[in-house]
């Protein structure tokens, strides 16, 4: 199995899990950077080691792919998953690749090496809705806010009474007359959904 120093010689976010999802380790320097960058010291390696990466993937239908996911490349027949996805903050917004490989001994899967890598990034005016934390501070102080969905991997939302069943980019949204005071549910639009289905690599 993959060690913290194995993980320290990558490029991006790198992380090894075992077959259910425990984290085992990760590679501390990037990991901790992108935690302090991104204002979650919480997060950093020694806090997450030996939790469930599920404990911070939100949304069920997020982690039904995902599971899904370890459950097709744990047999072999695929040597990796690799999928594009958003990991925006207020004021950047930023593309990137996730990759998850099996880790196999003696033909047994015994975990899975999960990879992030920035493909670019661009500074833009602050958006609220990337404020997760101040989104979820004013959802716990008013329980009849409207919900919006947003998609886990290219981060377009979707508001039944602002955007219709459109997945739109945030600023969309906002032009539509949309606003930051919402409940966030995390999901999986229709598009990145299909490209999830494709993102196998044997």
């Amino acid at each position: 199995m993959l060690g913290a120093s194995d993980l320290e010689a990558l490029d991006g976010i790198s992380l090894v899990t075992d077959v259910g999802g425990k984290i085992i380790a990760v590679g501390a320097t990037n990991w901790n950077s992108f935690a302090i960058e991104n204002g979650a010291p919480e997060l950093l390696d020694r806090s997450v080691i030996g939790r469930n990466l599920f404990e911070f993937v939100s949304g069920v239908d997020v982690q039904t792919q995902i599971k899904d996911v370890m459950s097709q490349l744990s047999v072999g027949t695929q040597r990796a998953w690799v999928m594009p996805f958003r990991c925006d903050a207020p004021a950047c917004r930023r593309n990137m690749r996730q990759s998850m490989t099996p880790i196999f001994s003696a033909a047994i899967c015994e975990g899975f090496l999960l990879q992030s890598i920035e493909l670019d990034s661009s500074h833009r005016p602050p958006i609220d809705l990337f404020d997760f934390r101040e989104v979820e501070k004013r959802a716990a102080e008013s329980t009849n806010l409207p919900t919006v969905l947003m998609c886990s991997w290219c981060q377009r939302v979707k508001c039944e009474h602002i955007t219709g069943d459109d997945w739109t980019e945030a600023e969309d949204y906002y032009a539509a007359g949309g606003r930051s005071r919402v409940r966030i549910s995390h999901g999986i639009c229709e598009g990145c959904a299909e490209i999830a289905m494709r993102s196998y690599k044997s």
